[in-house]
């Protein structure tokens, strides 16, 4: 009974799913591919993980009459070739144009961990790396490039604080704004400015007086009055041209997802974050 659903299902559903994501170069025929598999049967169906002896791993869930195969991960050889030649080199060059030079990763002794994730329905994957500073970037690949899309420093930008919270550190938060040098306008300028080293053109996004909240400065909340303060970071929201206001009214999220999220720093001008949702690869439209 195993044996058969290994060659009757789990085998033609591996080689389809390589095939389909354009991983084309070792594809399984016959049970001489399989390293290892392991199947659990249940009333309404079963669960089964299988190994290629190429290293790819899969997941498989079957009930009544539908199959579904998800990959597990690639082999390590094809994992660590995408850090060393993509993720890497992306990084560094995502660093360079935002001015954070003092610590360019160049090698894996950078990284902290990182993860690449292949698609079940079209070629290419999604990827995140950390850095051993805390930096965090996250990927986006298929066949029109790799770009990140998301980059994250380890700063926070939102403290809540409960009754119980030393005094001692709500001090320090507040103490934070002190350090501020920047107001809403400047702000703006210094985020338009990364906006544009990141490859994005005002021209094909609303000016951001075009819906509520786009320029909002972060904050901490409770304290002892409960009413919390402000922090010296500003995060900035453009939508996209084709985005309409009553379209964000009735939270169309295929709309909301059309966006750039820039979020600077008043201490050091910095930037703390960036986010490029729904837009393609190398573009805006």
């Amino acid at each position: 009974k195993e044996e058969a659903q290994l060659k009757e299902t789990m085998i033609p559903l591996t080689r389809n799913l390589l095939q389909r994501i354009g991983q084309t170069n070792d594809l399984p025929e016959t049970t001489n591919a399989v390293e290892n598999y392991k199947i659990e049967y249940y009333d309404d169906g079963w669960l089964a993980n299988l190994q290629l002896t190429n290293g790819w791993s899969f997941r498989f869930m079957a009930a009544q009459q539908e199959t579904n195969i998800s990959i597990l991960h690639a082999p390590r050889e094809i994992e660590v070739a995408v850090l060393n030649q993509t993720l890497i080199p992306l990084a560094r060059e995502f660093l360079q144009r935002i001015g954070q030079t003092n610590v360019l990763p160049w090698t894996t002794n950078q990284v902290q961990k990182y993860k690449v994730s292949y698609l079940n329905y079209r070629p290419g994957y999604l990827a995140d790396l950390t850095l051993t500073n805390g930096d965090n970037l996250s990927f986006d690949s298929n066949t029109n490039g790799t770009e990140i899309w998301a980059f994250q420093r380890p700063i926070r930008t939102y403290y809540g604080f409960g009754d119980d919270t030393p005094k001692a550190k709500i001090e320090a938060v507040k103490a934070l704004l002190l350090q501020n040098k920047l107001d809403k306008e400047k702000a703006v300028a210094l985020a338009t400015n990364y906006f544009k080293l990141l490859g994005h053109r005002e021209d094909d996004f609303h000016p951001l007086d075009f819906y509520a909240g786009e320029i909002v400065q972060e904050y901490w909340s409770g304290g002892e009055d409960g009413r919390g303060g402000m922090l010296p970071y500003y995060r900035i929201t453009w939508y996209r041209k084709d985005v309409r206001r009553q379209e964000l009214d009735d939270h169309d999220s295929n709309a909301m997802l059309k966006i750039v999220i820039i979020t600077v720093s008043g201490i050091d001008s910095s930037l703390i974050s960036y986010e490029k949702d729904q837009l393609p690869i190398g573009s805006d439209f």
